[in-house]
């Protein structure tokens, strides 16, 4: 934690009564909620962001829009509309946001819109879709006029909650304590192998509720890369290469590009990050590859930058797959 932030100590109490506050008026029943008629699985974090959401979501359709009507609702962080919009293939990532865009390239079968007010968006999802049969929501556990019916609650192993604080001074949006609220627990992005001592220890410390279910998983990162032409990624670093990324947290990937001693200068923007003209100039000037993620392809798109190759991630369990399978089919 930057020593600077400690200084924010006051702000953080101003902080954590408001969110007491409004929680409570929820609770108490003076601000309404709403119930949708189909089941409606939140997933979320209660830090800021880059716990790994989006796979997360994509994950989970991979593993059941194929036997359901699924739809996605998300704010569409980023997005230069407002309302109500449903993500189309004609859409443009900046129009609906890029996780949203990238959710509904890769499941076309899969009904996705953005609508800062959740309710209003189900309401309009359920009249444009009527055959869905349940809904998975990018980001809402924050989201109180909306009662899920299931809550999957993501903390990264490198910065779980347990070891931080509330905003300002930190980076939690609620107290560590608002993650009982869940009824499934996923540490993610965990090393690749896990001892069975520091699960335990993880257990601990997150204070696991014996109602709720606690699953460890990793990101695997594609062999292929995708671009004008599709290359075995060994193939792809044997040469000096940009990576580009705009995303929360890009230290996995950096992490998994250094262990295999690939040579690459690391163009970092923030999340979400809007590209403008002097940005797209100055990548169109580059003469080597570009590597970038597939949520960052989706802003870069418009542009058709030849020189540009996306590397593809998903999600994977240490252990107890099935037993999540099983957890999820229930709640559908």
């Amino acid at each position: 934690m930057a020593v600077w932030r400690k200084a924010l100590f006051p702000f953080q109490i101003v902080f954590a009564g408001v969110v007491f506050l409004r929680k409570s008026l929820y609770k108490k029943g003076i601000f309404s909620r709403y119930t949708a008629p189909v089941p409606v699985i939140a997933i979320g974090n209660i830090s800021t962001g880059g716990t790994g959401k989006t796979p997360m979501v994509d994950y989970l359709l991979d593993k059941f829009s194929k036997k359901h009507q699924l739809g996605v609702l998300s704010r569409g962080y980023g997005r230069s509309s407002k309302g109500y919009v449903a993500v189309s293939s004609n859409t443009t990532a900046d129009v609906v946001g890029d996780e949203p865009k990238m959710l509904a390239q890769k499941h076309p079968n899969v009904a996705v819109s953005v609508c800062e007010h959740r309710p209003d968006g189900l309401v309009r999802m359920l009249e444009d879709h009527p055959k869905i049969d349940a809904f998975f929501l990018d980001d809402a556990l924050q989201h109180l006029r909306l009662k899920p019916s299931f809550k999957i609650i993501l903390t990264t192993f490198q910065n779980p909650w347990f070891s931080d604080t509330l905003l300002p001074v930190g980076n939690l949006r609620e107290p560590a304590s608002a993650a009982q609220q869940a009824d499934v627990v996923v540490v993610t992005k965990c090393p690749a192998t896990l001892p069975e001592e520091t699960k335990k220890i993880y257990a601990t410390n997150l204070c696991v509720l014996p109602r709720q279910q606690l699953f460890f998983t990793t990101l695997d990162y594609d062999s292929k890369v995708r671009g004008a032409a599709e290359l075995a990624l060994e193939e792809f670093i044997k040469n000096p290469f940009v990576l580009l990324t705009g995303i929360a947290n890009p230290s996995t990937l950096c992490a998994f590009l250094d262990e295999k001693n690939a040579t690459y200068t690391h163009q970092l923007y923030p999340d979400h990050h809007v590209f403008t003209k002097a940005d797209i100039a100055a990548l169109q000037k580059r003469s080597i590859p570009i590597l970038t993620t597939e949520k960052d392809a989706m802003r870069l798109a418009p542009y058709n930058l030849p020189q540009v190759y996306t590397l593809s991630i998903r999600v994977r369990f240490l252990e107890d797959e099935e037993k999540f399978i099983s957890t999820v089919t229930k709640a559908l």
